[in-house]
């Protein structure tokens, strides 16, 4: 997914590029793995990332990624996405993201139910 999402990114970068439509661009990589771009276009799109390698396991590195990117839609409204990209997978939160419906009560009493009598099995008689 993280993969996927650079590759976005880069297609996105190179296309501004071409036209020239950049208002700012800034980039810096870094010989232990970390990395940092911030950019902004003349139609007022903007994006900002930053990375680094972390050990996940022993002798296991894997990327954690935090960004930021807003672009004007269609309808004249500002859209702003920030995400997490990690070994837990990509993360975005925006005002405009669907959410999960709430837990209805009946689960949220069960849950406080089981809580408060946690299984106990009874013993096995020989």
């Amino acid at each position: 997914m993280k993969l996927i999402l650079l590759c976005a990114l880069f297609v996105a970068v190179t296309h501004a590029t071409d036209n020239n439509d950049f208002i700012s661009n800034e980039s810096n990589v870094e010989y232990n793995g970390k990395f940092f771009y911030h950019y902004e276009l003349l139609d007022g799109s903007k994006a900002t990332q930053n990375g680094e390698l972390k050990e996940v396991e022993k002798d296991q590195y894997g990327e954690a990624v935090k960004g930021h990117f807003s672009f004007a839609g269609d309808d004249g409204k500002e859209y702003a996405i920030s995400y997490t990209a990690d070994e837990n997978g990509y993360r975005p939160v925006g005002d405009h993201l669907p959410t999960p419906p709430p837990t209805p009560e009946s689960v949220l009493k069960t849950l406080k139910y089981l809580a408060e009598h946690p299984y106990q099995p009874s013993e096995q008689k020989s």
